[in-house]
């Protein structure tokens, strides 16, 4: 079959399921099996594509039409203008996020900070896109997640990180705590749609996305919670402490971070201009 035909039968079976980028999707799946951009697909429509790959591609279109979303199907993210490896298992790194990592670079430009910790890290987005560009500091990422471990590690690979990253296997700072480590910065996107609003979510989410990395607990805060106070036993004194939040946790986030006697907290704003970051800094004279 043709590039021309096999796109025209993606097309129909995707809006068969009202998927709206029905076309944009069925172009970058078929440009994963060919290994060719989208740019290619689209002006080479007369291309014969073999019975065997024809098939994979209707296989992985077969995957999108069931609402997986397109990034686990192109095992494929592009983040801070990288692009990371990700499967089932592990979020989807957005762009939302982004906010926290450029906060994170500015903090740890303005303080000088080396020795930084992604708690909770999923894919190794933040952690390792903040060492891309800051090459000089140390990053931990760690996380309980064994398919977390799994894709880290192959990220930092990848990216060629091997040297300023170090993926630790542990359920929270647990491991730092253990090992008397202490970091400049803690950095974390945790889990934090509370237990009511996890129905209500988009079928590519809810279906397919880890619960691990979405349940934040009956109030989405639980995370915030248990960070914030294993953050002050390794956190280096005036050390920075920084969240990803929802859209609505501002307020109780900060409050997490003034009770537990962080100072200088602020909330930064996404594009869209909702509360997107949470971020503190450690005062041990209020603290003890």
């Amino acid at each position: 079959m043709k590039v021309q035909q096999l796109l025209a039968k993606g097309y129909e079976s995707l809006k068969e399921q009202n998927i709206e980028s029905y076309m944009l999707d069925c172009q970058i799946i078929l440009g994963k099996v060919l290994n060719l951009d989208r740019m290619s697909i689209i002006m080479n429509r007369e291309l014969e594509v073999d019975e065997e790959k024809a098939e994979k591609y209707f296989e992985l279109v077969k995957r999108r039409k069931a609402k997986m979303p397109i990034k686990y199907i192109i095992e494929k993210a592009e983040f801070m203008g990288l692009d990371f490896y990700v499967t089932e298992g592990v979020l989807i790194p957005r762009p939302d996020t982004e906010i926290l990592v450029e906060e994170v670079i500015n903090e740890i430009k303005v303080n000088n900070f080396t020795d930084i910790c992604d708690v909770c890290c999923g894919s190794g987005a933040i952690g390792l896109s903040i060492a891309k560009v800051m090459d000089f500091a140390k990053i931990y990422c760690c996380d309980i997640s064994e398919i977390a471990e799994k894709v880290t590690l192959k990220n930092i690979e990848r990216l060629d990180l091997k040297s300023n990253v170090k993926f630790i296997h542990s359920d929270l700072l647990t491991f730092a705590l253990e090992e008397k480590l202490q970091f400049d910065m803690i950095v974390s996107n945790p889990p934090y749609i509370r237990t009511d609003v996890i129905p209500t979510l988009m079928d590519d989410v809810k279906d397919y996305e880890p619960y691990i990395a979405l349940w934040g607990g009956e109030d989405g805060l639980d995370f915030y919670r248990k960070i914030t106070e294993q953050s002050l036993k390794v956190l280096k004194s005036s050390g920075v402490l920084a969240y990803e939040i929802g859209y609505d946790q501002g307020e109780e986030v900060s409050k997490i971070l003034l009770e537990s006697g962080y100072t200088n907290v602020r909330v930064v704003k996404d594009l869209a201009g909702h509360d997107r970051v949470v971020i503190g800094r450690a005062n041990y004279n209020s603290i003890y």
